[in-house]
């Protein structure tokens, strides 16, 4: 009798070991399939702007409609955080940002109309997704200008750099190379208020990463700069913390470095 308690005992111990390794397995599988998709890296949101009627048919006093597609592998965006264009005459220094309009199939818009012919852009804001893009096409609105040039285009961008540093969020800079520098911070903040100072890099429509990048923030009619490291988070955005101690206006100067590539973009802030 207890020989076969025995036999007993030990069938069942042996049951509960086959049972718990065919229980463990697939567990196991489950756990390594989810560890590995957790390492997957999102495919970066693709932006494409057109226009409606096509970019060579636009005229002056007639409406046109800009649109800003939205995606991200093969699949269109439709939840976009925000989707803002900023448009501008060539020369001026005034910009229009307005949000566009969520239509069906990831496709943003915005409708336009303009008083005079000549060369205008546009650029789409886009963050969705934890990623940001933001690509530039240029406009020709009615007959172009005899003797207009891509090198005087060149000049005229490197001259609106400088031209527009005292706007406020979402001023951006245009470099050679398509280098674009985006700096994302309000126009007014308030005093003793922990804020972001926020730079998106692009170069060539694409996000410009593992750059050197420095704030450089000073009071207006102040000789006491102070500099402060910024860390990339998202692809091509760089950001740090900051405390603005004393109301004012302050220059905000966003410096990137990488290989050969050196130059800085500056905003202007209120503080209350």
């Amino acid at each position: 009798m207890m020989k076969r308690n025995i036999m007993i005992t030990v069938m069942f111990t042996v049951a509960i070991f086959i049972l718990a390794a065919c229980g463990g397995q697939p567990k196991e599988e489950g756990n390594s399939a989810s560890s590995s998709d957790s390492n997957d890296v999102p495919e970066m949101i693709e932006v494409s702007i057109s226009t409606t009627p096509s970019s060579d048919e636009l005229k002056p006093n007639e409406a046109f409609t800009i649109q800003a597609k939205v995606t991200q592998g093969d699949e269109n965006v439709n939840d976009a955080d925000e989707v803002k264009f900023e448009f501008w005459k060539k020369g001026e220094e005034e910009h229009e940002k307005v949000e566009g309009e969520f239509t069906e199939k990831g496709v943003y818009e915005l409708e336009k109309t303009v008083k005079e012919p000549g060369t205008y852009y546009v650029i789409s804001h886009v963050t969705a997704r934890g990623m940001h893009n933001m690509p530039q096409k240029e406009l020709q609105i009615g007959e172009m200008n005899h003797g207009s040039s891509n090198e005087e285009t060149m000049e005229d961008g490197e001259t609106h750099e400088e031209s527009s540093s005292e706007e406020g969020e979402g001023h951006h800079s245009h470099g050679e190379g398509g280098m674009m520098a985006h700096i994302m911070l309000d126009e007014k903040v308030s005093v003793n208020e922990e804020v972001s100072l926020v730079g998106h890099l692009q170069k060539d429509n694409k996000p410009l990463t593992e750059a050197d990048v420095q704030f450089e923030v000073w009071k207006k009619g102040e000789e006491k700069h102070e500099y402060v490291d910024a860390k990339e988070g998202k692809k091509g955005e760089y950001s740090v913390a900051y405390t603005f101690k004393e109301k004012g206006d302050y220059h905000v100067n966003l410096h990137y470095k990488k290989d050969d590539m050196h130059s800085h973009k500056e905003t202007i802030v209120t503080v209350e």
